[in-house]
């Protein structure tokens, strides 16, 4: 998923339904905090009910722990990812059961 504004793409969002996962919500720094990533998630979370989802799971960065808390995301768990071969992200396992 693709948002814009004025014509331009501001943010992106990914959906992987098979693992009811909320894969990606990415948004252009001049668009943060404008309620872009809100509107992506929403929309995702829209979907996902559409497809019979009960809940979503993601793995978060540290940073953006605060913003998917505010989204009703609890955290489950806290580790690493790889990002790179042999290169290692903080990561925070998170879910939320869909209404």
């Amino acid at each position: 998923m693709i948002a814009e504004r004025d014509g331009s793409p501001v943010g992106i969002g990914a959906l992987v339904v098979a693992n009811s996962e909320l894969r990606a919500c990415d948004v252009l720094p001049d668009a943060a905090r404008c309620g872009v990533g809100a509107a992506l998630v929403a929309e995702l979370e829209r979907l996902a009910r559409v497809h019979g989802l009960a809940y979503l799971r993601l793995e978060s960065s540290l940073t953006a722990v605060p913003f998917y808390g505010a989204m009703g995301y609890c955290v489950e768990e806290r580790g690493e990812r790889a990002i790179a071969p042999g290169v290692l992200m903080a990561a925070v396992k998170m879910r939320k059961q869909l209404e």
